[in-house]
């Protein structure tokens, strides 16, 4: 079954109120740690691209998305370009400002609920969109798939989640420290960072932090792809 356009235009809007909210989150805490965080994850439609191929996902997105580009036919949408930004971004970002409460309140085992949580979030969203709405349709084997969608992406969600989760916060501590320990030693002029330069600097580690993630957890994924070879031959992508 081929999705409806009325369903897609409904989805892009989401998608768009969603990643404002991110926005809106950012500004109202303008930490440029935060800012390139969001910055870094609203650039990850390159890997989505990636992950959408036969060798990974194997994942077709309905024509009627609106494209952020179009290659041999296969679509990017612009509309799951914001739904990455927004997932790995503001979510993520709300729980690094409240990693203290977290910690807090579940110790160790916060980590374990960070992984869970995000990743049974996953089915949740993606369930509806697939097998109801057509939105996408993902050419692995049945006993591959839950609800049309890959049940492996469970664990991958959580781990990419929780990976950029990790790193956010140790990004934040590492350069808390460093501008801490260069203020105790009184250093001044050249070898100062000056205010500009921190906040460029905070800017680059925070989108760094997001793409290392990424690279990290999809080169750990691709060891199960490999093992488990769940695609079928019926997909018409061409690559």
């Amino acid at each position: 079954m081929k999705a409806n356009l009325a369903s897609v235009r409904l989805f892009e809007f989401a998608a768009l109120l969603l990643w404002l909210a991110g926005v809106e989150f950012v500004r109202r805490h303008p930490k440029a740690l935060y800012v390139g965080a969001y910055v870094g994850s609203s650039t990850l439609f390159c890997f989505d691209w990636a992950f959408n191929a036969k060798w990974f996902f194997n994942v077709r997105y309905s024509a009627h998305f609106l494209p952020l580009f179009r290659i041999h036919g296969e679509v990017q949408p612009v509309a799951l370009s914001l739904t990455y930004a927004f997932y790995f971004g503001g979510p993520l970002l709300v729980a690094v400002h409240y990693r203290d409460a977290i910690d807090r309140r579940l110790g160790r085992r916060g980590w374990l609920a960070v992984f869970v949580v995000s990743g049974l979030v996953n089915p949740l969203f993606e369930i509806p969109l697939v097998h109801w709405l057509h939105l996408w349709t993902y050419y692995q084997r049945p006993g591959f798939l839950l609800g049309g969608v890959a049940w492996s992406n469970i664990w991958f969600s959580g781990m990419l989640f929780t990976t950029c989760y990790a790193g956010v916060r140790l990004a934040l501590r590492w350069t808390t420290a460093g501008d801490a320990a260069s203020m105790a030693l009184g250093r001044t002029g050249s070898l100062q960072l000056r205010e500009r330069e921190r906040w460029w600097r905070d800017v680059t580690v925070g989108a760094a932090t997001i793409w290392a993630s990424f690279y990290v957890c999809m080169s750990v994924q691709l060891i199960w792809y490999a093992l488990a070879q769940p695609w079928t031959s019926a997909s018409p992508r061409p690559f």
